[in-house]
């Protein structure tokens, strides 16, 4: 097995996936493209789209070790999910009404992130396991 874990893909990957965070955070949801003839794109949805493509083809194009790829990507999953749990509002706003707070889907979105989180506790297993060099 090749020993050779480039930290740089690592870093690289980490930086691309907080920038990506960032579209969540700081990108209004309002903000819209207007394409004109009543064509209008949210400008959020379409930087997390890029986003996630950048990030996509950088891990794609990028591949120096198997070994290092599956570390990068188990890191930037790791950091995508403490956003998730850190940033989103698992219970419904205090005044919404009750029709909003009965269909806000924090319930479900807790549950998926708790079996995410147990999926990542078994990639890092991996690679913290004796055989990984």
């Amino acid at each position: 097995m090749n020993n050779s874990v480039r930290f740089g893909t690592i870093l690289g990957g980490a930086i691309l996936t907080i920038l990506w965070i960032f579209c969540f955070l700081f990108i209004k949801p309002t903000l819209a493209i207007d394409f004109g003839g009543g064509v209008l794109v949210s400008l959020q949805l379409t930087a997390i789209l890029i986003g996630l493509l950048i990030i996509v083809l950088y891990h794609v194009f990028n591949r120096p070790t198997p070994d290092t790829t599956k570390l990068s990507l188990t890191t930037d999953l790791t950091i995508s999910w403490l956003a998730l749990v850190l940033f989103y509002h698992f219970n419904a706003p205090a005044d919404a009404s009750a029709a909003v707070a009965t269909t806000w889907p924090g319930g479900a979105v807790g549950f998926f992130a708790l079996i995410g989180g147990l999926g990542i506790v078994v990639l890092w297993v991996h690679f913290f396991a004796d055989e990984i060099a």
